[in-house]
């Protein structure tokens, strides 16, 4: 669990040591800062050494053989361990036209608006004027040779070869808006079932879509558009015939685990509304569950949002891997809390909360829903108004935590 400062309501007491004080977080700035440098100065690098040229020959060509061979690997092609560079680049011409066209049969429809919004600047994009979650996305554009690195006006752009820029101009019909469309649907639910099961057999995705009318076609692969977006979103992986959440480490122990103690389980039947949900980065905090802790939880301690949020984020991982008492008792140590009526109630709010996980071990199930309680579970503590404070305070919970 990642450790987090915040203080009781109404009081100054520190429930964890500053962590400006911890010369090891110094050194791991400083050397983050080293990294970040390092990686700056090879962005910077990267784009002066590139070409300004809308032909992919001459992109290759201003690569190292290393650059090129990933590009070829990238794009599926095969045999290409022993060329060298000039026979690389030869390779990659021949069957580039062909691959690229076919990749763009696993697209949804953000994919193909950021390519085709490219169209819209014949061809170039201004570093700078591209948002942050476009960057975060540039790379993938990159590995498939579908963008390139360069310079314009000693400013850094990116370039679309001519060759791709038809390609999306004749792929730009009704037809192919349908494919796109259906394309990610697909993805929408995978992304929110990966979430939710951690762990799915390649064998199982098909009939997990189909309940949400998700149906098997001869027109395309399920599994290849799965596949494929693997490199695009980063949230799951490919290994020995299972897609993996990339949060799961020791994938074959929870398998095992799996295996050993919930094999009766069935891949828990989620609403296809909360799947798609899922997808959201901040989607625990916009659930139910998650808005009741974030309030019961600010009630009992002065702390901001986005602290909690983290907090939130820390315990829906911790319960992934231990159990309901282990990852609670993680909580009540970071936060210092030995007043036992607080840590009775901090018990009770963390527990509601956790029981609304879906859990990797039980196939996509919450402890709610494994246990058959869908019920919300209040924290059993009464408190009179004169009563000391739960948050250990001091002062009577009147004049405390019962204000509000």
């Amino acid at each position: 669990m990642v450790k987090k400062e915040c203080s009781n309501k109404d009081t100054n007491n520190e429930f964890i040591k500053n962590k400006e004080t911890d010369e090891s977080a110094e050194l791991y700035d400083n050397m983050m800062d080293d990294l970040f440098q390092k990686y700056e100065n090879k962005m910077n690098k990267m784009f002066v050494k590139g070409v300004y040229s809308f032909e992919v020959s001459e992109q290759l060509k201003s690569l190292s053989k290393e650059a090129v061979y990933n590009i070829a690997k990238n794009l599926g092609m095969s045999k290409i361990s022993t060329l060298n560079k000039d026979a690389l680049i030869e390779k990659v011409l021949n069957e580039y036209n062909e691959i690229i066209a076919n990749q763009f049969i696993y697209f949804e429809e953000e994919r193909f608006n950021i390519l085709k919004s490219y169209l819209n600047n014949d061809g170039v994009k201004i570093f700078d004027d591209i948002d942050e979650y476009e960057l975060s996305r540039t790379a993938y554009f990159m590995q498939q040779g579908i963008i390139f690195p360069s310079t314009k006006d000693e400013k850094a752009v990116f370039l679309m070869p001519k060759i791709v820029q038809d390609i999306i101009t004749n792929k730009d019909t009704i037809e192919y808006i349908d494919i796109l469309k259906r394309n990610k649907e697909v993805l929408d639910l995978y992304r929110g079932l990966n979430k939710a099961y951690g762990i799915v057999n390649n064998k199982d995705v098909t009939s997990l879509l189909q309940r949400y009318d998700i149906e098997k076609s001869d027109e395309f692969s399920i599994n290849e558009i799965i596949k494929e977006a693997q490199y695009y979103y980063r949230e799951y992986r490919e290994e020995k015939g299972f897609f993996i959440n990339n949060n799961i480490e020791n994938w074959s122990d929870l398998l095992k685990d799996i295996e050993k103690d919930n094999k009766d389980l069935e891949y828990y039947n989620i609403n296809k509304n909360e799947l798609l949900d899922m997808i959201g980065s901040e989607w625990i905090y916009k659930s139910k569950f998650g808005k009741s802790f974030l309030k019961e939880f600010t009630n009992i301690f002065q702390i901001k949002k986005d602290m909690v949020y983290q907090i939130m984020d820390d315990l829906s991982f911790d319960i992934q891997d231990n159990g309901m008492e282990d990852t609670i008792n993680s909580l009540l140590e970071l936060i210092n809390a030995n007043n036992l009526e607080l840590r009775n109630h901090v018990k009770g709010v963390v527990t509601k909360f956790l029981s609304n996980i879906r859990l990797w071990k039980y196939r996509g199930a919450t402890i709610n829903e494994i246990s058959g309680n869908i019920t919300e579970v209040k924290p059993k503590i009464t408190i009179g108004r004169n009563d000391p404070c739960v948050c250990g305070s001091g002062k009577k919970y009147k004049k405390c935590c019962g204000k509000n």
